[in-house]
C-alpha cells in the first residue's frame, strides 16, 4: 500500500474496530435484556427477525446508495443516527428499569410496560437493520476505493480479525461484565465506541464524493435491474451467494435461542456467557491469519470447501453436549469456517465487480446471502416453542442444532461440483480480459 492508502485504510480499521466493539456490546446486551423480559422462543427470534428483516426488504436500495452517494458520508451518517436512537433506548430502559426482573427467570416474568419495551425494541430493531444494511453495504464498496485490488485479501483478512477480536473476544466479555453493573451499562458504552468509530471515518482523505460518476440522476429501479442484470450473468457469485444465504439461513435457526440454550443448559450467568463467545473470538483471529495462507495452499476452492465443513461440524456440535468448554469449542470452528469462507468469497467479489455496479451487485449478492436470516430466526424460534409442547424443554432448544447441522453437511457435499477451480480461474480471467477491452 502507499503512504495515503495506508493511512486511510489504518482509519478504516480503528473504525471498524470500534464499531464492532460496539456491536459486540450490543449483540451480546439486547438478548440477555430481552430473555429478561420474556422467556418465549417465539418473541425472542422476532427481535433477530426484526433486525435481519432489511436485508431481505431494504438491501437493493441500499446498494443504489452506496453507488450514488458518497460512501465516507453514508459510513458516518448511519452510525449517527444509531447513536441518537440508542441513547433513546437507554433512557426507556432507565425509566422502566424497577420494572425488569435483575435475574433469570425459569417462568415467563410478568411486570409493568412489558410491552411497551418489546414493542419499541422491535422497531428499534428493524430501524438498527435497515443502518446495519446501510453501512455494512457502503463499507464493502467504500474499501476498493482506498486499497489497491491487490491488497484485497489482506485488507479483509485484517477488518474480519478486527471485527473477530472486538466483536467477540472483546465485546461479549465487556458486556457481561457491564450488566453485572446495570443493563443500561452496556448500551451507555455502545454509544461512546460509535462516537469514536464516526470520528475515525470522518478523518479518513480523499475525495469520494460521486456526483459526477455514471450513476448520477439514474433512477433506482433501472438502477437495481443492472446490478441484478450483471450478477445474473455471473454463475460463480450465484453460486457463492447462495451457499452463503443457506448458511446464513440455518445459523440464524439457532442464534436466537441460543441465549436460553446457554442459561437453562449450560446453566451460565452473563459473565460466564460472555466468556463463552471466547471460542468464536479465538476461530475467528486464527481464521482471519490463516485465510490468505492456506489459499496460498489449497486455492480458493478447497478453502472454500474447507471453511463450509467447518462450519457443518460447529453447527452440530452444541446437539451432544452439556459441556460448555465443547460449545466454545464448537463456536471456535464454526468462527473459523466463516472467517476463511468470508475472506475468499469478499475478495473474489470485490476483485471482478466494476467499481460503478459494486454496490448495486453487493446488495444483490447480499440479498441472497443475508435474505433468509429473518426466515431461520422465525424457523428457529417457532420449531422450538412448537417442540416444546409434546417434547421437553431441553430437546427442544437443543433440536434447532441437529437439524441445522445435518442440513449443513447436505449443503457442504453438493459444493465439491459447484464451486470448483477451473470455475473460479475462469471468471476471473474473463473478467480480466473484459476490463482491458473497456
Amino acid at each position: 500500500m502507499n503512504k495515503e492508502s495506508k493511512s486511510n485504510f489504518n482509519l478504516l480499521l480503528s473504525a471498524s474496530g470500534f464499531s464492532n466493539l460496539a456491536d459486540g456490546i450490543a449483540g451480546f446486551a439486547y438478548p440477555w435484556l430481552f430473555s429478561l423480559i420474556t422467556r418465549d422462543p417465539q418473541l425472542i427470534s422476532l427481535i433477530v427477525v426484526c433486525s435481519t428483516l432489511p436485508h431481505l426488504l431494504f438491501v437493493l436500495f441500499a446498494g443504489v446508495i452506496a453507488d450514488k452517494y458518497n460512501r465516507q458520508s453514508i459510513l458516518v451518517f448511519t452510525r449517527v443516527i444509531q447513536i441518537v436512537l440508542t441513547v433513546i433506548y437507554v433512557v426507556i430502559i432507565f425509566i422502566n428499569l424497577e420494572f425488569i426482573p435483575k435475574s433469570v427467570q425459569l417462568t415467563e416474568p410478568e411486570f409493568k410496560s412489558k410491552f411497551l419495551i418489546i414493542t419499541i425494541s422491535y422497531i428499534l430493531a428493524l430501524i438498527f437493520g435497515v443502518l446495519e444494511v446501510t453501512r455494512d453495504n457502503a463499507a464493502q464498496s467504500f474499501l476498493p476505493q482506498i486499497v489497491e485490488k491487490e491488497n484485497l485479501q489482506k485488507a479483509n483478512g485484517r477488518l474480519f480479525g478486527i471485527e473477530l477480536i472486538t466483536n467477540n473476544f472483546l465485546g461479549a466479555p465487556i458486556a457481561g461484565f457491564l450488566i453485572g453493573i446495570s443493563l443500561i451499562t452496556p448500551f451507555i458504552a455502545d454509544t461512546i465506541l460509535l462516537v469514536f468509530s464516526s470520528f475515525f471515518i470522518f478523518k479518513i482523505k480523499g475525495n469520494f464524493k460521486r456526483e459526477n460518476n455514471s450513476n448520477s440522476g439514474q433512477k433506482t429501479i433501472p438502477m437495481i435491474k443492472d446490478g441484478i442484470t450483471w450478477l445474473k450473468s455471473q454463475s460463480l457469485l450465484k453460486r457463492l451467494a447462495i451457499y452463503t444465504g443457506l448458511a446464513n439461513f440455518l445459523g440464524a435457526m439457532q442464534y436466537p435461542i441460543m441465549v436460553l440454550f446457554a442459561q437453562e443448559i449450560l446453566n451460565l450467568n452473563s459473565v460466564q456467557y460472555g466468556f463463552l463467545a471466547y471460542g468464536a473470538a479465538i476461530g475467528g483471529v486464527l481464521g482471519s491469519y490463516f485465510a490468505e495462507k492456506i489459499n496460498n495452499i489449497l486455492k480458493e476452492s478447497k478453502t472454500l470447501l474447507v471453511g463450509m465443513m467447518l462450519f457443518s461440524i460447529g453447527m452440530f456440535l452444541p446437539y451432544t453436549t452439556k459441556n460448555a468448554i465443547l460449545v466454545a469449542s464448537a463456536f471456535a470452528l464454526t468462527s473459523f469456517g466463516s472467517i476463511i469462507w468470508n475472506v475468499q468469497a469478499v475478495s473474489i467479489r470485490q476483485s471482478i465487480i466494476p467499481d460503478n455496479l459494486l454496490g448495486r451487485v453487493n446488495s444483490v449478492y447480499r440479498l441472497l446471502a443475508l435474505g433468509l436470516t429473518p426466515i431461520g430466526a422465525l424457523v428457529g424460534g417457532t420449531l422450538v416453542k412448537l417442540t416444546e409442547l409434546n417434547l421437553d424443554r431441553e430437546f427442544a432448544l437443543r433440536l434447532p442444532f441437529l437439524i441445522a447441522g445435518i442440513c449443513m453437511l447436505f449443503v457442504f457435499l453438493t459444493a465439491f461440483k459447484l464451486l470448483s477451480q477451473n470455475l473460479i480461474d475462469n471468471t476471473k480471467n474473463n473478467t480480466l480480459n473484459q476490463n482491458s477491452k473497456d
